[in-house]
């Protein structure tokens, strides 16, 4: 098992013309490891993420995947890893309204081109308590149903990188920590390596993660007021 799934180094973002979003960040997420990234609106979680996650590319630095720089990859092969190891919860569900929940859950097994018999989305939805939705439609569902759903989605052909941004974002606090939970409980059984992001420093307590923490552009192991 390899030491880390994803490293930053010396990773930075600039968005022209000149805001800069993220600095010399160097941060690695190891298989199994859980981590919740903190920081209010604006302070560049989704960047991160969508940077660690290979669908955005730092202005500076290397996000070094199987021990090479994945943007030297061609994007086939940079596509084919986000398709096979990355599952990636959003703070909207993303259901497609025309299908069904289930049909949403086995879609990524679809497009990989894996055989019907060997897709697991029923058994996915069993596991985050929807089993008797299975046939619904994404308008039929609340928003934490839905956000199960997404979740059951997200690890269809078993990631090894599940990143969920702003997950809870749209859900009141009781069904909040009721998905920080789920998370959990997912993780330790699944162990695959987790990466959160909230505003919501309360959730840090239900997804026993690491917490690191966005200030000025810099990631941080130490709260705001500690840090120097």
């Amino acid at each position: 098992m390899p030491d880390s799934l994803v490293t930053l180094a010396g990773v930075g973002k600039l968005y022209e013309p000149s805001v800069r979003v993220l600095s010399d960040i160097d941060w690695s997420v190891a298989p199994g490891e859980r981590c919740v990234v903190l920081g209010s609106s604006g302070s560049g979680k989704s960047t991160l993420l969508s940077i660690l996650g290979l669908l955005l590319r730092p202005s500076q630095g290397e996000v070094q995947v199987e021990g090479e720089n994945a943007w030297m990859w061609p994007e086939k092969k940079r596509a084919a890893w986000r398709t096979a190891k990355l599952g990636y919860v959003w703070q909207d569900a993303g259901l497609l309204p025309e299908l069904t929940v289930l049909e949403n859950v086995n879609l990524p097994l679809h497009i990989r081109g894996i055989p019907k018999k060997k897709w697991n989305g029923q058994n996915l939805l069993e596991r985050v308590g929807l089993g008797r939705r299975s046939h619904a439609h994404p308008s039929e569902l609340s928003g934490g149903e839905a956000q199960r759903a997404a979740i059951a989605r997200a690890l269809a052909g078993s990631p090894s990188l599940v990143i969920a941004d702003e997950p809870t974002g749209n859900l009141q606090q009781r069904q909040a920590e009721d998905i920080c939970r789920l998370l959990l409980e997912l993780q330790e059984e699944l162990k695959f390596g987790l990466v959160v992001a909230t505003h919501n420093e309360a959730l840090i307590k239900y997804l026993q993660a690491d917490p690191y923490w966005i200030i000025d552009g810099s990631l941080s192991s130490n709260p705001p007021e500690e840090a120097t």
